[in-house]
């Protein structure tokens, strides 16, 4: 494993991911002022992921065929662009322009992804995956933390809180941006990209993601992706709305509790998952990680008080931190080297659909009952559980 390349895009998607940490608590509340419903904020958040859905694919093909740096440059400087629109967006309609935005440039994940397993072996993907996933959770530690004493210093002088969390997302962005063009070395080699470039896909992009589930080492794992992003990702929009509702929080206390259960999978995957792997490989890790998550949906609902929540998170944190890095891992190891990129586009795709599925499902059933979101993401994650029994290693790719 190359660790000078992988440190810096580590450090790349951690900064990228602190400036989306520092909106998403805050998101619901701010839609909620411009005069959206709740199924409105569900449907907000669902067009940040359905332009992920749309554009992964694109990004990740284009990476292999003219390398991850550039496509990852553009995504960046584009993200914080699109912060900038958020902070000054004065209605609905603007939010969605931003959200828009955001969701096409965030479709680049499955390029940094991709760039993680160029410079990892098979036996070390998982471990790599995890590092993507901690630094996913390092940025929900800080992003929200910081969004929760923006907004205390915007209020106490008297500033528009959301243009000063915009700003200060669209600040680490482009810092993020400055960053990579100085530092983010290219991972594919000119030999691999003339090689992509000579592949093209066959037919559509649904003919395409139809043929990943059909592959005997991609179908499953994708699956399985896919149920436990539609089960995780109504827990997103709908526990800031809980927090407000059921323990009257504020912006700051719910940045703290999302940046709490960011600690929980950044410690998980940044410390434990490669050594999880090695031991009891990738397939063991996921039926675990669904079984808790299982576990911590049923319960989120019965939690009476803050710190039950905050320790049914904890039980949430490591399911989530288990599961994610270990289906990437095998999704990985799964497809051939020329396709990393086209490959982990297509499974970012249907993540990113389910992401779509999942926050609209869970404002709808949330303005119905609180308790709903949960109990559905208890019977998807189920499912999961179920058919991570099946799950197998691929050979060494």
């Amino acid at each position: 494993m190359r660790r000078g390349p992988l440190g810096v895009v580590f450090l790349t998607v951690f900064l990228d991911l602190v400036g989306f940490g520092i909106v998403l608590p805050l998101l619901p509340r701010f839609a909620s002022e411009h005069g959206a419903l709740e199924w409105q904020i569900g449907v907000l958040a669902a067009t940040y992921s359905f332009m992920q859905f749309l554009f992964a694919p694109v990004w990740g093909r284009l990476s292999d065929r003219i390398g991850r740096r550039p496509v990852l440059l553009f995504s960046i400087l584009g993200s914080s662009i699109s912060y900038v629109i958020f902070a000054f967006a004065p209605s609905l309609t603007l939010l969605f322009v931003s959200r828009t935005v955001a969701g096409i440039m965030a479709a680049n994940i499955s390029t940094a992804q991709a760039y993680i397993a160029d410079v990892t072996t098979p036996e070390n993907r998982a471990r790599g995956m995890g590092m993507i996933g901690a630094a996913f959770g390092l940025g929900f530690i800080f992003g929200p933390a910081i969004a929760g004493m923006g907004s205390q210093i915007a209020r106490s002088g008297g500033h528009n809180v959301q243009m000063v969390v915009g700003l200060l997302a669209a600040s680490f962005s482009f810092i993020d941006f400055l960053m990579a063009l100085r530092r983010l070395p290219e991972s594919l080699s000119a030999e691999v990209r003339a090689a992509a470039s000579a592949v093209t896909p066959p037919g559509t992009r649904v003919s395409r993601m139809a043929a990943a589930l059909r592959d005997p080492s991609l179908g499953l794992p994708i699956s399985l992706f896919f149920l436990s992003t539609v089960a995780w990702s109504q827990l997103e929009p709908t526990i800031a709305l809980l927090c407000h509702n059921r323990y009257s929080l504020d912006e700051s206390q719910t940045g703290y509790l999302f940046a709490f259960m960011g600690f929980v999978v950044a410690l998980i995957q940044g410390g434990f998952t490669g050594r999880m792997a090695s031991r009891i490989g990738e397939p063991k890790m996921v039926v675990s990680g669904t079984l808790l998550l299982g576990i911590g949906f049923v319960l989120v609902p019965s939690a009476a008080t803050v710190p039950m929540l905050a320790g049914i998170m904890v039980l949430l944190g490591v399911g989530q931190a288990l599961t994610v890095p270990g289906l990437q891992s095998l999704i990985s190891r799964g497809a051939a080297r020329v396709t990393q990129g086209s490959t982990l586009g297509v499974s970012q795709g249907f993540s990113s659909l389910a992401r779509v599925i999942g926050p609209a499902t869970g404002g709808y059933l949330f303005g119905k009952n609180p308790a709903y979101p949960f109990w559905c993401a208890a019977v998807i994650i189920a499912v999961a559980f179920l058919l991570s029994s099946r799950l197998r290693t691929p050979d060494a790719a």
